[in-house]
């Protein structure tokens, strides 16, 4: 077998891994914040630290869920549109990385530092399977168009110029519609990692 086909052959099973990890990762988020939050010291540096992280991450996160008018249905048939506009424009996975900014805030809450390469690991195993799984649906989806995209777009950097792909409008409505749950589960965990380290729930 070509060293070419093995390659090929190990991202068809990446994929395939993320692509049934992708309906699964919010369990296992929760799973992991679970336990962070049972081994929590949060420390007030440290806490205000992540408070700057979840809200950066956040920004990010309603700056692309504006764009975006196939929410939540990255790898489903009817996604109808490839998003180039907003932070689509400078890098590929500006969801995922915001997920990263937010979960970092999250360690950084709970006071255990040591908690951010677990973290990191977990996210780079998980989210590298589930990019691969999509973008092999994208590809199949658009084409050439997604390929010309994934060239000139980085997937978790920023480029310095906006691609020049088709412009969509941001829209405060699909934001109020799909990220509301998202804000308000945020502000619990904040609220909650407070109460363990300075209120009732220290223990």
């Amino acid at each position: 077998m070509s060293s070419g086909r093995a390659v090929e052959n190990r991202g068809a099973i990446v994929a395939e891994i993320g692509e049934k990890l992708f309906p699964r990762r919010g369990v296992i988020w929760g799973i992991l914040g679970l336990f962070v939050f049972l081994f929590a010291h949060p420390r007030t540096s440290l806490f205000i630290y992540g408070l700057l992280f979840v809200g950066c991450g956040e920004a990010l996160r309603i700056w692309a869920v504006g764009y975006i008018r196939n929410y939540r249905k990255a790898m489903e048939k009817d996604v109808e549109e490839l998003t180039t506009s907003g932070p689509y424009a400078y890098l590929r996975n500006p969801l995922y990385l915001a997920n990263g900014i937010i979960g970092t805030g999250v360690v950084f809450l709970s006071g255990r530092i040591v908690m951010v390469a677990v973290f990191w690991v977990v996210f780079v195993v998980l989210y590298g399977s589930i990019v691969k799984a999509e973008e092999a649906f994208l590809e199949q989806k658009f084409g050439k168009s997604y390929q010309e995209y994934r060239a000139a777009v980085p997937g978790f950097f920023f480029r310095f110029t906006p691609y020049p792909g088709k412009k969509q409008p941001f829209s405060w409505e699909v934001v109020a519609r799909k990220e509301t749950t998202t804000i308000a589960t945020l502000g619990l965990v904040v609220l909650l990692f407070y109460l363990r380290g300075f209120g009732f729930l220290s223990f």
